[in-house]
């Protein structure tokens, strides 16, 4: 066990609307202490004893009185509930227990809760009090514990779930009589109360044990937190162009500066500290650290219940979130919610996105002195500044056909792609130097004075019969490069897609074919001139294969094979370990023929070989479902490549292949295990 010491209080200097030493405010304001209901902000913010002396107190000491302040001694903290007799070093908790100030720990209320017991040597075990839909309240200074629970009936079943302090720590779970669950887990109390909402169909409860963790220094390298929603999230390739702010905010800040996003989509300041995800960051976090916190898109969504949370309380949480971070060494900064696409028809501007949730996340910076970056504000005059038209290309708006994991295209006002994201995080960037927090001195602007130059060096990496995988050298003043290619004689070249690396894979190319590429980057200033145009040619496969019912259209130049297309060396390719595969064919709903019928196995992995020459082969997989989703992971001779998650439609994956017995082996598994298509081609 690890002593608790009289915890000392944060290291910050009190800020206007708290108290670094004294008591806490309630939700109104008032500083007033007493035993706390259930409700939400309550429990958060619940006004506590404000000291440790609970927790350095002896059990001897602890009475109607309340706990001895005077007592220097540590140790760890813990309750034993139950009628029957105490265990020593325990607290006695019975089913009369209400929370007191004096006392300093509780139930909110007694009403309902039930004590029992069963008799026996083992004190912790024999007794305890069946506390459903109850809470469980003990005065604590801020702080980071480790809590154990013990729970269970000697002669009943046990079944409950715990919250505390709002975030989930102990799921829904069950034990049969004379079992018992015995569960541990750590949290960052924030407030001056850790709670304990316990529930389930019986919940019983016969001990808990709560410890001090051991405190933190300061890193060799500072780390800046990103905390908030999908506008700000990292996103992996396949989600391309889509991507959140905080995925290139490191490259704003000087290699000094670790940058851990945790920011996800779909979460409120409400659900990702239910979640569990603040408290995780505030067990972390070391002294020294920046937190960036921006929420309010999801908050305001009334019509989902799990994320709504009206604008008083997004206020509090966000207090919440500040005073956390603060209490263990580091900086809070708040960020206003980044503006929509959403222009005000009677003015031609754009309109302040969620007004109500922007006021109160700068009305509770201002009220405990937190250094706030107003997004909303910088985004909007910069969306107001390039006009309409030039804003919609750095929302998440794309042509069908354009990025093949949208092909039916994308209209979205409130997500970005790479150079929208670019810049909000580079508006972001600005405010952060200006701060004056402990990082601001690492930003780096890469600033430019004009639109890019253009960009000559455009090579081809490598060709397939489908692909093409340019490279370039890259520009410092570019934020995104737009790639344009078009077919020799086939009218001027089309925008296929844009990225922020000085490369890109073109899909979907006509077999043997020779192209025109140029391209172009862009930053904030606009897209520059394109640059010396490349011409290169797609190769000619040498194996193509079809995957799907017989009775599904065939390309021209495919073989087709089912799910009875068995390997033999006569026939030189063929599918092995196959039960269980089935095949499908979309119809319509596919784009070609090689894409609208598959093959696929749940859960059961199949291998697809042929007979190849030995040498390095380029490898062209169709993966995907046309009405629906599809999870595969693709291996080639035994090596696994990676998970391909579609949630619509199908998507080319590009691989090499070194053949060196005579035959490539593709693997394919995974939750659904898709193949469309394969095509083959030698690598130069």
């Amino acid at each position: 066990m690890i002593p608790l010491p009289r915890l000392a209080r944060a290291p910050f200097p009190a800020a206007a609307g708290s108290s670094a030493g004294g008591d806490w405010p309630s939700r109104g304001g008032s500083s007033a202490r007493g035993p706390l209901g259930p409700s939400r902000r309550s429990v958060l913010l619940g006004a506590g004893m404000g000291t440790a002396a609970l927790l350095s107190s002896s059990p001897e000491a602890i009475g109607d009185e309340g706990p001895d302040h005077h007592r220097s001694s540590a140790r760890p903290l813990q309750f034993d509930f139950g009628p029957g007799r105490v265990t020593g070093g325990h607290h006695k908790v019975t089913a009369t227990s209400a929370y007191s100030r004096k006392r300093g720990f509780g139930f909110a209320s007694t009403d309902g809760l039930t004590e029992t017991d069963r008799g026996g040597q083992d004190t912790v075990r024999a007794d305890f009090v069946t506390a459903a839909d109850a809470t469980f309240l003990v005065d604590l200074s801020p702080g980071d514990y480790a809590v154990s629970v013990v729970a269970g009936d000697l002669e009943g079943a046990t079944d409950l779930a715990i919250t505390s302090n709002e975030t989930i720590k102990v799921e829904r779970t069950s034990a049969a009589p004379g079992e018992f669950i015995v569960t541990e887990y750590e949290i960052a109390v924030v407030g001056e109360q850790l709670t304990f909402d316990v529930s389930g169909e019986a919940p019983n409860l016969n001990a808990i044990t709560i410890e001090a963790l051991p405190g933190r220094d300061a890193g060799e390298q500072p780390t800046v937190y990103l905390l908030g929603d999908s506008t700000m999230q990292t996103y992996d390739p396949y989600w391309a162009p889509q991507a959140g702010w905080g995925q290139f905010y490191d490259q704003f800040l000087s290699d000094r500066v670790i940058v851990d996003n945790r920011s996800i989509g779909g979460r409120s300041s409400r659900s990702f500290l239910e979640e569990g995800r603040l408290d995780e960051v505030l067990r972390q976090m070391r002294p020294g650290d920046v937190v960036l916190i921006q929420f309010g898109h999801n908050d305001a969504t009334v019509d989902v219940p799990e994320r709504y949370t009206p604008p008083e309380d997004y206020r509090e949480y966000l207090r919440t979130y500040v005073t956390g971070v603060r209490q263990r060494g580091g900086t809070a900064v708040v960020v206003t919610p980044v503006s929509r696409l959403d222009i005000d028809p009677d003015t031609g501007r754009f309109a302040v996105s969620f007004p109500d949730y922007v006021e109160a996340a700068r009305a509770i910076a201002a009220e405990i002195d937190a250094p706030l970056v107003d997004l909303s504000a910088s985004s909007r005059a910069h969306l107001d500044d390039i006009g309409a038209d030039a804003a919609r290309e750095l929302f998440l708006h794309a042509a069908e056909g354009v990025y093949p994991n949208r092909p039916d295209g994308v209209r979205d006002d409130t997500h970005f792609q790479e150079r929208g994201a670019i810049q909000m995080a580079r508006l972001v960037a600005r405010d952060h130097q200006a701060l004056g927090v402990p990082t601001s001195s690492d930003v780096e602007l890469r600033d430019s004075q004009d639109v890019p130059a253009p960009v000559d060096g455009v090579t081809v990496a490598r060709a397939t019969a489908s692909t093409l995988e340019l490279s370039w050298p890259g520009s410092p003043d570019a934020d995104v490069y737009r790639v344009h290619v078009g077919e020799v004689d086939g009218g001027a070249p089309e925008f296929v897609g844009a990225t922020s690396e000085s490369g890109l894979t073109v899909f979907g190319l006509s077999e043997s074919t020779e192209h025109i590429v140029h391209v172009s980057a862009v930053n904030e200033h606009g897209e520059g001139p394109a640059g010396t145009e490349l011409r290169a040619t797609t190769d000619e496969a040498t194996h193509r294969f079809d995957f799907g019912p017989d009775d599904a259209p065939l390309a021209d130049g495919y073989l087709r094979i089912t799910p009875t297309t068995s390997y033999s060396e006569g026939l030189g390719h063929g599918l092995r370990d196959a039960d269980g595969v089935i095949s499908r064919d979309r119809g319509g709903e596919g784009p070609d023929a090689p894409s609208r019928s598959f093959i696929a196995s749940f859960d059961q992995p199949y291998t697809f070989q042929v007979d190849l020459p030995d040498g390095e082969w380029s490898v062209v997989l169709t993966i995907g479902e046309p009405a629906g989703s599809a999870r595969t992971t693709v291996a080639l001779q035994g090596e696994e490549r990676g998970d391909v998650a579609i949630d619509d439609g199908t998507r080319q994956i590009v691989e090499s292949g070194t053949v060196s017995d005579g035959r490539l082996l593709v693997g394919i598994s995974g939750a659904t295990g898709h193949l469309n298509a394969l095509t083959l081609t030698p690598a130069p």
